[in-house]
């Protein structure tokens, strides 16, 4: 009796170890796919509150709101106490703010950009609450990053 592997035995050992090695493949790539998803999550979301603490920086403190006076407008301009102008807009996908006298419309070089390269904003509006009864005025703003909405809303102190 000889001993040793028959050509049938080698060949079913070669197609099982393929099987369990294209499974793994399988498997590793779709690890690799989930990380890369949840990086790009991550970074959206970290970019998304960065932009609503920013905005919540920007809407304290406020002694007037120029603009929107009422209704919807994708344009920012307050007045802090102090009498410090705040401008906020949408520009080429980005978010820009101004400390001080440069309005949005003006030269956007002088605006600082919110967002970074990594992201796409395709929308941004703040809308205008008026006053009820002897409520305060306030501000929502709505921002949509890489298809996700950020919404805050603050209320002027009387």
């Amino acid at each position: 009796m000889k001993k040793g592997f028959t050509l049938i035995e080698v060949i079913i050992y070669i197609a099982l170890f393929s099987l369990l090695m294209g499974s793994a493949f399988v498997v590793v790539y779709q690890l690799i796919e989930g990380s890369d998803k949840l990086s790009v999550k991550n970074t959206t979301q970290e970019e998304g509150n960065f932009v609503m603490r920013k905005f919540n920086w920007a809407l304290t403190g406020i002694s007037s709101i120029d603009s929107p006076s009422s209704g919807t407008s994708n344009i920012l301009k307050v007045t802090k106490y102090g009498g410090n102008k705040i401008n906020i807009c949408l520009d080429s996908n980005k978010i820009k703010i101004r400390e001080g006298g440069t309005t949005c419309s003006g030269n956007s070089t002088e605006l600082l950009p919110l967002t970074t390269d990594n992201v796409v904003v395709s929308d941004l509006s703040f809308e205008f609450i008026p006053a009820v009864g002897s409520g305060p005025s306030g501000i929502k703003a709505t921002v949509k990053i890489d298809e996700i909405d950020f919404t805050i809303t603050k209320y002027l102190r009387k």
